[in-house]
């Protein structure tokens, strides 16, 4: 990795920081460029405006969902595992209660965002909304998952119970997304974390 590839990263990465912490409207290039120890004109150099830099950090996490899900999206394969991923891909993403995740934060000033933001985002929760509507429908086909709920309204209910438990921890002070993932395994698979690895081991 060059320096300015490894400069950009650090920018996206301060950056999605920042955006978790106080939202769209609520960081400025200099929250970034002092703690980075750069210049303005370097991010600038890498980001002609704060909405090609939020643009391209929303692009990231849709190369995640991507690389992580295709193989599952183009041929099946293990529900269990693409939840379980997701569950886990939350928690890695809320390790405590000062942040809220990207398209949370970016919901909060959704109206102001630029409209290259607005339109990223948005597909994110399309991608995403449809990748856990195919794991419950893969999931309740093959016998791994029991629900009587539509899978696409399952996908729509997770989706919110995680955004709002996140959302609601970080004005109580108190992590409930951990709770709320026990309560979905609970539902769909009638198991718990500790019952899931067990499995796994057993197998």
């Amino acid at each position: 990795m060059n320096e300015r590839t490894d400069t950009r990263g650090k920018i996206v990465s301060r950056a999605t920081e920042l955006l978790k912490e106080r939202g769209y409207n609520g960081f400025s290039y200099n929250d970034i460029s002092g703690p980075l120890g750069v210049r303005n004109a370097a991010i600038h150099y890498h980001f002609g405006s704060k909405a090609e830099l939020c643009t391209e950090l929303v692009e990231q996490y849709r190369e995640l969902l991507r690389s992580q899900t295709s193989q599952f999206m183009a041929s099946g394969g293990s529900a269990t595992e693409q939840i379980e991923g997701y569950f886990r891909f939350c928690m890695h993403e809320c390790p405590d209660c000062s942040s809220l995740c990207p398209l949370g934060a970016l919901a909060v000033d959704f109206e102001r965002a630029p409209d290259a933001v607005k339109e990223r985002a948005k597909l994110l929760i399309e991608e995403t909304h449809a990748w856990l509507t195919r794991v419950f429908e893969v999931g309740k086909a093959q016998g791994e998952m029991s629900f009587q709920t539509e899978p696409s309204l399952m996908a729509h209910m997770l989706m919110s119970t995680v955004q709002g438990s996140r959302t609601l921890q970080r004005i109580s002070g108190h992590t409930r997304l951990e709770a709320v993932i026990e309560g979905w395994r609970a539902q769909i698979f009638g198991t718990t974390a500790a019952d899931n690895s067990a499995d796994t081991a057993a197998a």
